[in-house]
């Protein structure tokens, strides 16, 4: 037989590949692009493949991640209004100095919980309270008691009131900032409360009772000056019994202010005495008009001090005319 030649070998075998290639195509398969690459023959006949290119860190790209479509959330709409009549808050007091609320909230729906609170500068609660109300209506003179004002330091402050309802809405409905300055007024004595307070509408003083009632300790207890000042009055009250002040010591303290100290038991000091404050300068006792021992402080504003001692003078209410010293003491 004749030998078939190396040649002859290879060249039937790629009529045989070309045969098939042609085959796929025409039963459907899609089509598919070649590529011819070079192929080395050697001697042998024995076809050599090119080597493919290595695959490298920088030849991979990563696959694009997708972004999850977030669909918009609803928020409930806050539909609590509430609204304020005739609601006082502080603007500026004095250490010590009590402060009245007063007003009412009214909201369209019913208030379940009155959240009240002073804040100081770092925001911090210096007071906080809070209270039930379940109704529309809510009256601040609820948290009067509570709020405390006088327990306050000098700085500045906020004053706060937030209400909230069933439904769970919540609203601010007073927000306002005021100020505690430091003060110079002193209480007279060691412990102590207070008693008949500044009106005018009391029948056992006449309808009127212009000073503040000191009680709750005992007879002799010591006196003290409130401020700085000068003694310019200091002797037995002669007067009505039922308008005497009893042994009675007046400080004046500069710029028209008059410090009033009455129904004393004994009187520690003589007028023209400097005294400072915390001095003592009498003692507590239950002299001329007095109902038990108490003191009764006053303050007044007059004419500045003309050196006219012990003078009756000073007892013109409408030349020297009082003020509510609780505005100004340092302790209730």
């Amino acid at each position: 037989m004749r030998e078939v030649s190396e040649f002859g070998k290879y060249r039937k075998r790629t009529l045989a590949v070309m045969m098939v290639f042609a085959m796929a195509i025409t039963s459907g398969t899609p089509k598919t692009t070649v590529y011819a690459e070079e192929q080395s023959v050697t001697s042998a006949g024995i076809s050599v493949q090119p080597e493919e290119d290595p695959v490298t860190p920088e030849s991979v790209q990563p696959e694009e991640t997708a972004v999850p479509t977030v669909e918009p959330t609803t928020t409930t709409q806050n539909t609590l209004v509430v609204k304020k009549k005739k609601c006082s808050y502080p603007k500026k007091i004095y250490e010590g100095q009590t402060f009245t609320l007063k007003g009412t909230l009214k909201a369209n729906h019913k208030i379940q919980k009155v959240q009240a609170s002073i804040k100081d500068e770092q925001g911090k609660d210096a007071v906080a309270i809070k209270k039930k109300a379940n109704s529309n209506k809510f009256d601040l003179k609820k948290i009067d008691d509570d709020m405390k004002f006088s327990k306050l330091e000098a700085g500045n402050y906020t004053y706060e009131i937030k209400v909230s309802d069933s439904y769970g809405n919540e609203k601010v409905a007073l927000q306002k900032d005021f100020k505690v300055k430091e003060t110079t007024w002193a209480w007279p004595v060691d412990g102590g409360s207070k008693g008949d307070g500044f009106h005018c509408g009391c029948s056992v003083h006449g309808g009127r009772h212009l000073g503040v009632d000191i009680k709750g300790v005992s007879k002799g207890t010591s006196i003290k000056a409130i401020a700085d000042g000068t003694v310019v009055y200091a002797k037995y009250h002669q007067a009505a019994r039922r308008s005497s002040f009893g042994k009675l010591v007046i400080v004046y303290h500069g710029n028209g202010i008059y410090s009033y100290y009455a129904h004393c038991n004994a009187i520690r000091c003589k007028v023209g005495d400097k005294v400072e404050k915390g001095d003592v300068i009498s003692t507590m006792g239950e002299t001329g008009a007095a109902y038990g021992t108490h003191l009764h402080l006053e303050l007044r504003k007059g004419p500045a001090f003309s050196g006219n001692y012990n003078s009756y003078d000073f007892l013109d209410k409408y030349t020297y005319k009082q003020f509510d010293p609780m505005k100004y003491l340092t302790k209730r």
